[in-house]
């Protein structure tokens, strides 16, 4: 770490990770970037988020940790366990990341606080900018596990017959590892095109390492987002959505049906035996004990994955809209922090999880040592 008195430094721009990367030219003019949220403003809630990011991302990485224990010591005997496992995996990845990516944020609004007075050798902006590239890159794991675990319990609910084997282990483990190799492999062409060099940085009047991006960066990055973050964000919102719907549905007829078994309003070996029962009964009455927690967990984390994929959704169109709203524009500081508050919101996600498992998972509860 270095100190210097200096006069009217230029800002650098700021750098965003999860879903959404600033990264246009090093040095850019206050005034272009303090509409709405100002400089100040700016520091100030970059600073509140780091502080508790680096809370939930410590927390998220020991939950996590506890349910990838739990679920090797429950034993991977079904697709679901084993997409519980890949879950938690891709969580504990994503916030050991989020965890490097605030630490070098508050380094940076360090920075951004002094005046530049303090600065780091390396800029910290540079490691937010690949820790939040690396983010993007994960993100994409938990989002398809969740929307395939979706999918298989929606299958199983509306044809239980039809698909009770189709979700196999090893068919699931096939697909949990396809979805880690294409998640990667997507994204590989970001990470060409940025680099650190040691150059002249008018922010500090010094030279330092800084971070590099190729020329044609822009058209990569606009290229993999559109054709994998935004369509893996709105097509997995419109799945998630229809299966939520369907499984809310299965649970809602699994209770009334069971309601009327317990009062004796309906005999289910007889009346399924003669087929009197409305099909939305009947596929309820199949449900067992355990598939109906199953549902439960599926249903409530997509609801809470729905929940959090919105903002991203929202800023994708806000964007579209008032391009000004993008990186570089006019209101980048609203746009950054925004997008730092979503990155929030999945971090509180990425903690909860294992209060979901707990709770409507039997096995889960007798296997797991916290």
């Amino acid at each position: 770490m270095k100190m210097m008195d200096q006069t009217n430094q230029s800002l650098t721009v700021i750098g965003s990770g999860g879903g959404n990367i600033t990264d246009a030219a090093n040095v850019v003019n206050p005034s272009f970037v303090n509409t709405l949220v100002t400089q100040s403003d700016f520091s100030a809630w970059m600073g509140m988020y780091s502080c508790v990011d680096i809370i939930l991302s410590t927390v998220g990485i020991i939950t996590n940790v506890v349910n990838i224990k739990t679920f090797l010591a429950m034993g991977a005997d079904d697709g679901v366990t084993v997409s519980f496992l890949f879950l938690s995996a891709s969580e504990l990845l994503c916030c050991l990341d989020a965890l490097g990516q605030k630490l070098s944020m508050a380094l940076w609004t360090t920075e951004m606080a002094s005046g530049y007075r303090i600065w780091f050798y390396v800029q910290p902006y540079a490691f937010n900018i690949f820790f939040g590239n690396i983010r993007t890159c994960l993100f994409a794991m938990p989002v398809l596990i969740t929307t395939y675990l979706a999918v298989a319990k929606c299958m199983c609910v509306v044809r239980p017959l039809s698909f009770k084997n189709v979700f196999s282990v090893s068919r699931t483990f096939r697909v949990m590892i396809g979805i880690c190799v294409f998640s990667l492999l997507t994204y590989v062409p970001m990470f060409t095109t940025m680099g650190i060099v040691e150059k002249f940085d008018a922010n500090v009047n010094a030279t330092r390492r800084l971070i590099w991006f190729a020329p044609f960066r822009d058209l990569v990055k606009n290229i993999t987002w559109n054709a994998r973050d935004s369509f893996l964000a709105i097509a997995s919102q419109i799945i998630l959505v229809i299966c939520v719907v369907v499984m809310a549905k299965a649970l809602s007829d699994a209770v009334v049906t069971r309601d009327k078994l317990k009062n004796g309003t309906l005999s289910e070996k007889t009346d399924l035996s003669h087929g009197k029962l409305p099909n939305d009964a009947k596929t309820a009455s199949r449900l067992s004990g355990k598939e109906l927690q199953v549902i439960k967990q599926v249903t409530l984390i997509s609801v809470i994955y729905i929940v959090a994929n919105t903002p991203k959704i929202i800023v994708f169109l806000a964007v579209a809209v008032v391009p000004e709203m993008a990186p570089g524009g006019l209101y980048q500081n609203l746009y950054e922090v925004i997008i730092k508050g979503r990155e929030h919101f999945e971090l509180y996600i990425s903690a909860a999880n294992v209060f979901i498992y707990y709770k409507y998972n039997t096995k889960f509860r007798q296997c797991c040592k916290c």
